[in-house]
């Protein structure tokens, strides 16, 4: 089984200006608060996406925020920092891995961060301050001296209950680990069989996004060209082509509602992942003359409702969802 590169993200930092659809003027600078407005063409009737938009486009930037943006969480050499919104410093803790990626996702309902490193997960409750760490399950790890499995993408289900994680293994497709938050039940997933990538057989899966749905009974993972869905209590899985070509990226709304592909043809492809059927495929708008930087999106985020779907991070666009109406575009440097 080839060996694999672990999956990066486009990280982006500063403030971007809105690209107002038929304006001849030099965009403003936006407030990243809610508060700017995305310019609707005649095509879209949907209104502004506000703050929901807001959010998804910090994260699209790299932020770590909770959903009503009160704290936000940032990797500090081997410390992790949080923040209230106006800066300030309200925790941190150390993690042991100066340098390492990490993963990070905020529950829904504000109580937890859980933050992703090589050899453990970290839950950290904001109503204790208590960071508490859950090592890597014994099953998946190999004899001292072989590469071992670590903590790749996370995700809070949409209720808080449950925290779905990749096991990425360098060597081979990713395995999964689903904790149940209220009884601490925890289930490892086999090994996939019967991924089959159309452009590249034989290649691991990379995954781009995770979303645990139905109480902990049903996890969709999004990756290159398909999707699969895993059913726990069954220890099954089910591996779908995207049929859309070869993809840049993809990803799934926490309500595992919708998963979107971003193809090399710079066309977006939705999929309802149950039961399986494609239900959008539009076109991404081509970067407007004298845009800087002059880049394509590259990355796909759907707000926290999933309504709306987002891609950049440095030239984007946003679309209501399901339908694929453009609600607007912006730009922004890249740093």
């Amino acid at each position: 089984m080839p060996a694999r590169a672990w999956p990066t993200r486009a990280m982006v930092a500063g403030l971007v200006s809105l690209l107002l659809a038929g304006c001849t003027t030099e965009p403003g600078p936006t407030r990243l608060d809610g508060t700017d407005q995305i310019v609707e063409p005649s095509v879209s009737s949907a209104a502004p996406p506000g703050p929901e938009f807001d959010l998804a486009r910090r994260s699209l930037a790299g932020a770590q925020l909770t959903r009503d943006g009160k704290y936000q969480a940032r990797l500090a050499g081997d410390w992790v920092v949080v923040s209230t919104a106006d800066g300030a410093e309200f925790d941190r803790f150390g993690t042991g891995a100066e340098d390492a990626r990490i993963s990070m996702d905020f529950s829904p309902d504000g109580r937890y961060l859980a933050v992703g490193l090589p050899d453990s997960v970290v839950l950290y409750d904001f109503t204790t301050k208590d960071p508490t760490a859950l090592p890597l399950p014994e099953e998946v790890k190999r004899p001292d001296g072989e590469p071992q499995p670590r903590t790749g993408k996370l995700r809070f289900s949409a209720d808080s209950g449950h925290l779905v994680v990749e096991l990425f293994d360098e060597r081979d497709n990713s395995r999964y680990w689903l904790h149940d938050l209220h009884s601490r039940r925890e289930i490892v997933s086999p090994l996939p069989s019967s991924i089959e990538v159309p452009s590249d057989p034989g290649v691991i899966l990379d995954v781009a996004g995770l979303a645990v749905v139905n109480g902990g009974k049903r996890v969709v993972i999004a990756g290159q060209e398909g999707f699969l869905v895993w059913v726990p209590d069954e220890q099954t899985f089910q591996w779908r082509p995207c049929a859309c070509g070869s993809t840049l990226t993809s990803t799934v709304d926490r309500q595992a509602r919708h998963v979107a592909f971003l193809t090399l043809n710079d066309e977006v492809v939705l999929w309802d992942p149950g039961p399986p059927q494609e239900v959008g495929h539009w076109k991404v708008p081509a970067v407007a003359s004298g845009a800087k930087p002059a880049v394509n999106p590259t990355e796909l985020e759907f707000t926290e409702n999933g309504g709306w779907l987002l891609a950049g991070p440095e030239y984007g666009h946003v679309w209501s969802v399901p339908d694929g109406k453009l609600a607007g575009s912006w730009q922004g440097s890249g740093s």
